[in-house]
């Protein structure tokens, strides 16, 4: 997953002075109350896994902490974790220099303020797993890719093929979902707005959104809620 689409950087004075400050707040403030406790973020397979932790220390430039079991799968496999603090107006995004799943110690550096676009979503958008075949459909024509998440209200699928579809323009989608309580596979074919269309190489990333009737909105939502449990489940398997 591209985590830079989670966030905006809100770049204060410069890259290295932000970084510089950070952790030289963090070094000077790390041993207090408001300063060793830090809450983290990772959007594992999409969704949001928020933990506290605990500041160890700085050091060469990193930024040692002890984490939550389960946030430190979440790191390991992400390489990125959002930090909040109570020093710091804005949150914080920190890529993963090192971690360690069974101490529950992670290393982070290349530190930078930034705003979090995810926490904007209506919906929490889950990644699908395994991905299924998805339809763009526009005036004839069909557009083949795979739909790689999804929530009651937007979705993204990723096509090889650059095709240019327009920010604003009404499109259609259709895609096959299993509903958890059926145990069956459902066609869903639902109306979709394009929200922008990423990457400067294939696959491309569509960014839709969309309009389920109830009935879909209700499958998308068990499905959702299953996936949910999903990766939860996961999460505390791999951190045993």
């Amino acid at each position: 997953m591209d985590f830079t689409s989670l966030y905006s950087t809100r770049i204060q004075t410069t890259f290295d002075d932000d970084q510089a400050v950070i952790l030289k707040t963090f070094l000077e403030k790390y041993t207090t109350k408001d300063g060793s406790k830090v809450s983290l973020t990772n959007y594992y397979k999409g969704l949001p896994i928020i933990y506290p932790a605990t500041i160890l220390g700085v050091e060469r430039g990193n930024l040692d902490v002890e984490v939550n079991p389960q946030q430190a799968v979440a790191i390991a496999s992400d390489h990125y974790t959002l930090i909040r603090c109570k020093l710091f107006p804005f949150p914080i995004v920190a890529h993963v220099q090192y971690v360690n799943v069974k101490k529950h110690i992670a290393s982070l550096n290349k530190l930078c303020f930034v705003e979090v676009l995810a926490e904007k979503r209506a919906a929490v958008r889950l990644n699908l797993e395994p991905p299924v075949r998805a339809t763009i459909q526009h005036d004839g024509q069909n557009i083949s890719g795979i739909l790689v998440d999804i929530s009651t209200q937007g979705l993204a699928i990723e096509v090889e093929e650059y095709i240019l579809l327009e920010s604003g323009l009404d499109v259609s989608v259709k895609f096959m979902l299993s509903d958890p309580v059926l145990m069956k596979q459902n066609l869903i074919k639902v109306p979709a707005t394009v929200v922008e269309i990423t990457g400067d190489t294939s696959p491309y990333g569509y960014k839709l959104r969309m309009n389920p009737e109830k009935h879909q909105e209700q499958l998308i939502s068990r499905y959702s809620f299953q996936r949910q449990v999903e990766i939860i489940r996961c999460l505390k398997e791999m951190s045993d």
